[in-house]
Formats: structure tokens, C-alpha cells, sequence
């Protein structure tokens, strides 16, 4: 029997172009594969938007969770209005659609992170887990 090697997580993470925002690039960060899997059971990014500007409305099947490095701004999820600021985390949830709008003077980062909500993969056992379970 022969155990798989465990990736190198010692390294800074790559980064690659998700998509274009009005603001600038969504940045993902690539984990390190396993046995040809993700390593991780999430994915992750981090973007900014500028003062004044308002992100596109996104709706989606996974939870995500928002963290704010810098910045100020208004975290929209449906007609709800959260203010936000650094040290902040968002929970966005599925189908629930959301954007951020930058109230202050400065750019807002925010680093994003998003899992499978309907089926979780265990990361231990490798099993799903299904609501309700």
C-alpha cells in the first residue's frame, strides 16, 4: 500500500486572473494538487474595489465568506445593507444574491473564500456529507 505525498504548502500560493471587476482583477490563489485533487476543500481569492465603486450583484450555488482587509464599505446581500470595514467576515449565502459597495476613501480588499454548500467532501475521509446527515 502506498501513501499519497503530501503536497508542498510551504511555498507562497500561486496566483492566477479570475475575472475583471470594474475595479481591477479577481486574483484566485491555486492549491497544490494531491494525488491529481485539490488539496484543499475550498477555493479562494482577493480583489479590491475603489472608492466610490459598486461590484456586480453575484448569486451562486456556494456559500462564501468575505474578509475585509481594508477599507470601508456596504456589503448588500438581497435588499440587507451590512457596513463593513477591516478585521470583517461576510458569510454570503447560496442563491443569496450579493455586492459591496465602496463608501470610503481608500480601496477596499477583501479576500473571498467559497465551498460546495449541497455536498460537502469530508477532508479527511474523502466521504460526502449531505445536509441534513
Amino acid at each position: 500500500m502506498s501513501l499519497a505525498k503530501e503536497p508542498d504548502m510551504t511555498s507562497v500560493l500561486p496566483v492566477e486572473q479570475l475575472k475583471v471587476t470594474p475595479s481591477g482583477p479577481v486574483e484566485g490563489f491555486r492549491f497544490p494538487e494531491l494525488g491529481g485533487r485539490p488539496s484543499a476543500p475550498f477555493k479562494a481569492s482577493r480583489w479590491r474595489l475603489d472608492p466610490g465603486e459598486w461590484s456586480n450583484w453575484d448569486q451562486h450555488e456556494v456559500l462564501e465568506i468575505w474578509m475585509v482587509a481594508t477599507g470601508t464599505g456596504s456589503v448588500w446581500r438581497e435588499e440587507q445593507e451590512t457596513a463593513v470595514g477591516p478585521g470583517d467576515v461576510v458569510l454570503m449565502p447560496s442563491q443569496v444574491r450579493h455586492r459591496l459597495h465602496n463608501t470610503g476613501t481608500v480601496p477596499v480588499t477583501l479576500f473571498s473564500v467559497w465551498w460546495p454548500f449541497a455536498a460537502q467532501a469530508d477532508s479527511v475521509t474523502g466521504t460526502e456529507v449531505t445536509d441534513g446527515a
